[in-house]
């Protein structure tokens, strides 16, 4: 791997938190499912799930541009290999966790193991965040 590709796989993985934070949006409001059936335009999608019609468009390309869905030139989406497994009718759909990754108090806890002590395990960080303040 050069410098150059390198520095772009980097740039990827910083930037992973707002991907995840994407596929935490679409999972929650069921994205996935409402596409089991087959492509449905982003209009569609935001009449089902109440959102804001351009911003879901948004949320959904951004998730397109890095293979989550697939977006057809009339701004229809489908799903891929990946959005397949969000899906909360799978057996190993990934659904809870997206949610789960993309809460607050999860994002928090992990962003303090900046703070942590010595020799912490990682540990403190979570009971910390959770309130346990004998720590």
């Amino acid at each position: 791997m050069d410098e150059r590709d390198a520095a772009a796989e980097l740039q990827k993985m910083v930037n992973g938190f707002q991907v995840s934070q994407a596929i935490c949006v679409a999972a929650t409001l069921g994205i996935a499912d409402h596409l089991k059936d087959g492509k449905r335009t982003s209009g569609e999608l935001a009449a089902l799930t109440n959102t804001h019609p351009q911003a879901l468009y948004r949320l959904l390309r951004a998730l397109a541009s890095v293979g989550v869905f697939h977006e057809a030139e009339d701004r229809s989406f489908s799903l891929t290999p990946l959005s397949g497994a969000l899906r909360s009718d799978v057996q190993q759909s990934v659904e809870p966790w997206a949610i789960l990754a993309g809460r607050p108090y999860f994002r928090q806890a992990s962003g303090r193991v900046r703070h942590l002590p010595p020799r912490d395990d990682g540990h403190v960080a979570w009971r910390r965040r959770r309130g346990d303040r004998g720590l």
